[in-house]
């Protein structure tokens, strides 16, 4: 009985082509990329190419100095689909193979499209990453007449393979839409509960979660507190995720409203840093003047609490590892990946160690056999020289392997200690980069808008203090002339 699903990808393409193919999810063999990589990196690299090149846009994200990007919606970057199976009717193979049939049939043999079957849940299900465009240039829209379609095809290919499909199934509402004219209508509960979170967390009582649930609860919510926030407003309608109710909501969005208070960063804060640190503060007020003092339809699609997290956290990196300009930036990754090097040369010299030890093993062995013989021919006694260094080093006896495994085991122990060094400074490595290549798309691309604006605030600033100045200049200079006058 399997199901279809669609959903649209606007962001984040790398990082979903990697859940996607998540070993923890899947299995190798159970992820194929039809006229594509399976290898999530580099079917990025080929989507982002293709899609650049045919609609002229950034792949990853839109820069807010698009033309229209203020206003224009996200464009789809992929489109997804879900296969789902009933519990128990396959095997994985066999939903992977026939996912592969689907895709085949649906997109045709000149669309790349990934196709992984996840085996993680309580059910095993096809994940498909379809490319907006096929390899003519021609697009794929996902819509109802679509979605349709590989409905249908999912089914013909059920009952080919002796599955079970939903004969008559039931008519399902656009949600979104309906949630939309709720809202509109003003009988919205979704729009009725952000509403008192809203009041809830402006309070001045409320200084956590904590705080947030427990007056919740006073206004009869029933509430779940685990990795999400679940809440359910009447005993027989299903809770929801706090994050499905919008920006804003979920509970890091949540925690960071309740402690901030819808206060943006004061412009004394933002003198208090210098270089990239100060544009980067400047930015981070501005998002958070737009999040704060306009509606969410009129906002840059950048102002969203999500966003604002993100650059106080890249705030934070760069303040405590002291990074004032692009150079100090660039020094620190050179650092990192100078001791990732240093690291693997030492692990290369253990490793030379131990497989030196292990031939001190495999010679001993050798001579012993060698010189257990009762008669040594001419070639035994020529191998014999080879062996010469054993006796050297003292170490030409049976007991003396106990002396080689002994070492053989110190040398995997800091093999073991060093791989955890290695993958410490892996992490280290890639959370330096990325936070760099953050930086480098978010100030030289996405923030000229809010740096402009900031830097427009930082002016009039300056233009009102030479005023209030002058003011007291002229103020003083009439008060001396009015005493002299006086005398």
């Amino acid at each position: 009985m399997p199901i279809i699903k669609y959903i649209a990808v606007h962001s984040s393409p790398l990082k979903f082509l990697r859940y996607v193919t998540k070993e923890t999810k899947t299995e190798k063999a159970l992820v194929t990329g039809l006229n594509c990589s399976s290898d999530p990196k580099i079917l990025y690299d080929d989507l982002k190419y293709q899609f650049e090149t045919l609609r002229g846009e950034r792949f990853y994200k839109k820069s807010v100095d698009e033309k229209n990007a203020e206003t224009e919606k996200e464009p789809v970057r992929i489109h997804h689909y879900i296969q789902s199976f009933k519990p128990g009717e396959v095997t994985p193979e066999e939903a992977h193979k026939i996912g592969l049939e689907w895709a085949r049939e649906v997109f045709g043999n000149n669309h790349s499209v990934l196709v992984s079957t996840h085996i993680d849940c309580g059910h095993i299900h096809n994940h498909f990453a379809v490319a907006v465009y096929d390899l003519a240039g021609k697009r794929w829209y996902g819509n109802k007449a679509t979605l349709t379609r590989c409905r249908n095809i999912s089914d013909k290919i059920a009952r080919a393979h002796g599955l079970s499909v939903i004969e008559n199934p039931k008519y399902r509402p656009n949600h979104k839409y309906g949630e939309h004219k709720a809202r509109q209508g003003g009988y919205s509960w979704k729009q009725k509960l952000c509403d008192e979170m809203d009041s809830i967390v402006v309070d001045p009582d409320v200084h956590s979660i904590d705080d947030l649930v427990r007056e919740l609860k006073a206004k009869g919510y029933e509430i779940t507190k685990g990795k999400y926030l679940s809440i359910k407003a009447k005993r027989h309608r299903r809770a929801i995720r706090s994050f499905r109710l919008g920006d804003g909501y979920s509970l890091e969005h949540l925690e960071y409203r309740i402690i901030h208070k819808n206060l943006e960063m004061p412009l004394s804060e933002v003198l208090r840093y210098e270089g990239i640190q100060r544009e980067f503060a400047m930015c981070i007020r501005q998002i958070q003047i737009e999040i704060y003092r306009k509606p969410e339809n009129d906002r840059l699609h950048l102002a969203t609490y999500r966003e604002v997290l993100k650059s106080s956290e890249l705030l934070s990196f760069i303040t405590e590892n002291n990074i004032r300009t692009e150079g100090d930036f660039k020094s620190l990754i050179f650092s990192v990946d100078e001791k990732l090097n240093l690291l693997f040369e030492e692990k290369r010299k253990i490793l030379d160690s131990i497989s030196e030890e292990e031939k001190h093993i495999g010679d001993l062995k050798k001579y012993l056999e060698i010189k257990s013989k009762k008669v040594l021919l001419t070639e035994d006694i020529e191998e014999l020289k080879k062996y010469r260094y054993l006796k050297k080093a003292g170490t030409a006896n049976a007991e003396d392997f106990e002396i080689f495994e002994t070492k053989i085991a110190e040398l995997r122990e800091q093999l073991t200690a060093l791989d955890v060094k290695i993958e410490n400074a892996k992490s280290e490595k890639k959370a330096v980069s990325d936070k760099f290549q953050l930086i480098e798309n978010s100030i030289k691309s996405d923030y000229r808008i809010f740096l402009k604006r900031a830097k427009a605030e930082m002016e009039d600033m300056k233009i009102a203090e030479q005023l209030e100045k002058e003011k007291s200049e002229f103020s003083q200079e009439r008060e001396i002339g009015e005493n002299k006058n006086a005398r």
